[in-house]
């Protein structure tokens, strides 16, 4: 399997900030000598995955932050879907990203925790049943079918989990006003593209209903939350149609 080098940085730049979490404080402040390949910059305290229990499933609750519309998508396997018909009946967690990202703290760590949930969402399959993984690439220009592939190959899902992009720009900027999820392309001095884009790392929690229940960024996105999280959505769910059943 070939892998580019923009692919490799972000894969290292994830295990950087997940697998590496007890040496943390180290990496940060290393020289350029000292860091793990890959690593440019020092790396942030503030992509440490945060350091807290979180709360059982269903002992809180989640209100709905807002409601997305339908859009078409195109799969890996250059395949159109819609968002709607690959989230259908689930609770989905959607992330927008980039393969080219350098940040640490961005799409690598959202990658990384990503993959995680994945792993926990393997160990329990009926509730891997109910759920759908999303990673959405906003730079299909580079991010081609066959990249969004050797991706996937690279992170090894063992659940539900899609390499998307959008089927056209027009129906990507449509996608990404609809979650409130700002993309622009970051200029250098003279106005030429750097390669990179200026973005927030937002991740969405949405239930059954298309609703988001969640965002998740980088001072708060940690495997064991979005796991409780999608557990308390679908039992608020499950309480729902009770009430609705009873006479």
């Amino acid at each position: 399997m070939r892998i580019t080098k923009a692919q490799l940085g972000f894969f290292l730049l994830g295990a950087v900030a997940l697998n590496l979490c007890q040496s943390w404080p180290a990496v940060a402040q290393a020289t350029a000598e000292e860091r793990p390949a890959g690593v440019e910059s020092a790396v942030p305290l503030s992509v440490l995955p945060p350091q807290f229990t979180p709360p059982a499933p269903g002992t809180y609750i989640l209100p709905v932050i807002d409601t997305v519309k339908d859009h078409r998508l195109l799969d890996s396997t250059a395949q159109e879907v819609n968002l709607f018909n690959l989230t259908a009946g689930k609770v989905s967690v959607i992330s927008f990203m980039y393969t080219a990202c350098a940040d640490v703290g961005g799409c690598p760590l959202a990658a990384a925790v990503l993959q995680q949930v994945d792993r926990l969402l393997s160990a329990r399959p009926a509730l891997a049943e109910k759920v759908v993984l999303l990673s959405v690439s906003f730079d299909p220009e580079r991010d081609t079918l066959a990249r969004l592939t050797e991706v996937r190959e690279v992170l090894t899902p063992r659940s539900d989990w899609h390499f998307l992009t959008s089927t056209t720009p027009q129906a990507l900027q449509a996608l990404l006003a609809d979650f409130h999820q700002p993309v622009a392309k970051l200029r250098q001095e003279d106005g030429s593209w750097s390669g990179l884009f200026r973005h927030v790392l937002k991740v969405y929690l949405l239930d059954a209903r298309h609703q988001v229940r969640n965002i998740y960024s980088t001072g708060l996105f940690d495997a064991r939350l979005v796991l409780n999280d999608i557990e308390t959505v679908l039992l608020a769910a499950d309480q729902r149609n009770v009430a609705d059943q009873q006479p």
